[in-house]
């Protein structure tokens, strides 16, 4: 489906999305967001910038345990170099582990893809964060 040409890019995000079926909402900063798979999920996206470029958050999906914020550190290093599209990071209080898919896209079919993409990904990050500390303390 091609839409109207002055539709704004967040409208066209919350129209692909009602399209591929899920419900996005926008919160009080205007910034759209949904749930996945019982886990909140945030689609960041720049008006004024004139690439097509999206960002997907998945905020705090993991707390980090006092005195473990090395481990944790070296788990999101390990799982970003591995991941395909995911940036794993902890957060700047140490305190929480969150992600981000970040992406260009050429046309709404590129659009759903890199979705879809994004959301396997996304949910996939707690096990994978579990594994990858098994691995690491082993």
């Amino acid at each position: 489906m091609n839409y109207p040409i002055n539709m704004s890019k967040k409208e066209q995000l919350m129209a692909v999305l009602q399209e591929m079926g899920y419900s996005p909402k926008c919160d009080d900063d205007g910034d759209i967001f949904m749930v996945y798979q019982m886990k909140t999920i945030y689609f960041l996206i720049q008006e004024d910038d004139e690439d097509n470029f999206l960002s997907i958050m998945f905020p705090q999906f993991m707390d980090i345990e006092e005195g473990k914020e090395g481990l944790s550190l070296a788990i999101c290093n390990k799982m970003t170099r591995e991941l395909k599209l995911a940036k794993v990071y902890v957060d700047q209080t140490f305190k929480t582990v969150s992600s981000m898919c970040e992406f260009f896209y050429v046309n709404e079919e590129a659009l759903k893809f890199c979705i879809k993409r994004s959301l396997c990904t996304i949910g996939i990050l707690r096990s994978q964060y579990l594994k990858t500390q098994k691995e690491l303390t082993d």
